[in-house]
């Protein structure tokens, strides 16, 4: 009985993936490409930093964060693999070589629909020129894409568009990625507004449930600053990303869940905290919520405080064997 319940379910979960990959349309090309024999070696616990696309490609922008952050204790590095605006793939091969000889877990940054999706259908071309951008960083050694602003526009534009549709498009090309991608044995990743595992019937098109389906990690942007509907959740960045972080657990099943942190300054002030013990609040916010771990965002890659408030965080548990557990020990809400 219950091995015959395990398979209708899983009967199920690959129907709804069909259906969500039929809606947005089938690639109509075939997938050639030999297959990576490269392990994943994803981090059992993310520890990671973004950087654009010009520290991507200058090495010694490149060197001089990796090896600030690999003394930290970092662990992964999201990269732009592009301008957003662009489809000409920007990353050199031996850039990506030293990112892993140094330890460190690659994820290519793709940005799908820059500010959100405005036009719709979705062209073909715009849909090829992004996943040929994914297997270009696929084949130079990057172990994760991760698909950014892969949402309806936040603005009311589209509003013909009923919600059931904008969720089908978004789950679609998520499972159209993963199965065009699946030959290099890469983890999909998918970016969401922090208020999503918070919220239901949203309309920019995404939702947990639906991601969970066709995404190997989501990662929601939970960032203190963007709550702006909440006093409480702008000036406490421990419940903030806490709750987003338990709240994206509980509904997700099979997808891993990696939060991006603030590591900038808006706002901070709210808190009464120092932009240090700012930091610290929500690292341990992430290891409470028990994900698998955080990606530090700073548009501007100002990282030297919160590369600082991370080590002093680490060294600080240190005596409670956090590198085996990664599990510091719970803060009272």
């Amino acid at each position: 009985m219950k091995k015959g319940l395990l398979f209708l379910c899983g009967c199920i979960a690959i129907i709804a993936t069909m259906m969500s990959f039929e809606m947005f349309g089938k690639t109509d090309t075939q997938i050639t490409v030999e297959e990576f024999n490269q392990p994943i070696n994803a981090p059992e616990f993310y520890k990671g930093i973004y950087l654009n696309s010009q520290s991507g490609r200058d090495v010694n922008l490149l060197k001089n964060f990796i090896t600030r952050a690999k003394d930290a204790g970092f662990n992964a590095v999201v990269i732009d693999v592009h301008n957003e605006s662009s489809n000409k793939f920007l990353i050199p091969k031996e850039n990506i070589d030293y990112v892993i000889a140094q330890g460190f877990y690659p994820i290519a940054r793709i940005v799908m629909f820059p500010d959100g999706l405005k036009v719709y259908p979705i062209p073909e071309e715009l849909i090829k020129g992004r996943l040929e951008l994914a297997k270009k960083a696929c084949e130079i050694g990057f172990r994760e894409i991760q698909f950014d602003y892969i949402r309806f526009n936040d603005y009311g534009i589209l509003k013909h568009v009923p919600l059931e549709e904008r969720y089908k498009t978004v789950e679609g090309f998520l499972a159209r990625a993963k199965s065009e991608l699946l030959p290099y044995k890469v983890k999909v990743a998918c970016d969401v507004f922090g208020r999503i595992p918070l919220n239901t019937n949203d309309s920019i098109g995404q939702r947990m449930e639906g991601l969970d389906r066709v995404a190997d990690v989501i990662c929601p942007m939970a960032y203190p600053s963007h709550y702006t509907w909440s006093k409480k959740m702008m000036s406490d960045p421990y419940y903030t990303v806490l709750i987003t972080g338990k709240r994206a657990k509980e509904r997700t099943k099979n997808a891993e869940i990696v939060m991006f942190i603030q590591a900038f300054k808006i706002k901070v002030s709210m808190s009464g905290l120092s932009f240090q013990e700012y930091m610290t609040k929500q690292i341990q916010a992430v290891h409470d919520s028990g994900v698998k771990g955080f990606i530090f965002w700073n548009a501007s890659q100002q990282y030297d405080e919160p590369i600082a408030a991370t080590r002093q965080f680490y060294s600080n548990f240190k005596s409670q064997n956090i590198s085996k557990s990664e599990n510091p020990k719970m803060e009272t809400m």
